[in-house]
């Protein structure tokens, strides 16, 4: 069924060779927009879906988001679903390198995304961006560090830019999830009760009601689910 908001409409989603990407690529694309996946590598054989087109980019490279980006007209919706965890560790033992790469990976990229969206969505004089972020950046406990703080770190981002676009036609907008029922995240919480986990079909409607042209008017939101 088209959401007719979404319909014909060009959405670019980051990270969708993931499972949380590919779900919401998926909605955006049941919704009748036009998708194009971002991720590393692009999908090969059955992880492609049917009506996304894709393209290979770093998405901490700024040259090649912006190739992204340039390769046609601005976009009307921008979702990023880029990230990765890293586990809990005491701050005693801190690994430098897992903080930088934390933030390269959750943070860097959200940022450059963002750079790149409104460079164009504010020539036009609209768009929706929407970006992930975690429950584990707001809270001190049960979370590792790096992780947590580039989590924040979106957070922040995502609240500076929607101050920035206010009045334009532009959002910039972020889901927070808890946790996701994922094949990676089964395999990092091998006993917890998969049952009462987020499904990711679910969750896509976060992000479909945040790019839809019907929800102008919210800008700055964090969307716990």
């Amino acid at each position: 069924m088209h959401d007719e908001g979404l319909n014909g409409r060009q959405v670019l989603v980051f990270g969708a060779a993931g499972a949380l990407g590919a779900g919401v690529a998926a909605a955006f694309a049941e919704a009748g927009a036009s998708v194009t996946g971002v991720d590393r590598m692009v999908p090969e054989g059955d992880r492609r879906l049917a009506g996304v087109s894709y393209e290979a980019a770093d998405v901490a490279d700024d040259t090649e988001v912006a190739a992204v980006f340039d390769a046609g007209a601005a976009p009307w919706a921008v979702v990023n679903t880029v990230g990765g965890f890293a586990p809990q560790r005491p701050l005693a033992e801190l690994d430098p390198g897992e903080l930088a790469g934390q933030l390269r990976l959750n943070l860097v990229t959200a940022a450059l995304i963002t750079k790149h969206a409104l460079r164009g969505m504010q020539a036009a004089g609209a768009g929706r961006v929407v970006h992930t972020a975690s429950r584990a950046g707001v809270v001190s406990k049960g979370s590792g560090f790096a992780y947590s703080v580039s989590k924040l770190g979106v957070l922040h981002l995502v609240s500076m830019a929607a101050d920035e676009v206010r009045g334009t036609g532009v959002t910039v907008n972020c889901v927070v999830p808890s946790i996701i029922d994922t094949p990676a995240n089964r395999a990092a919480i091998p006993n917890a009760n998969y049952d009462a986990w987020p499904k990711i079909p679910d969750i896509a409607r976060s992000y479909l009601y945040l790019a839809a042209p019907s929800s102008g008017l919210v800008n700055g939101a964090a969307v716990p689910v």
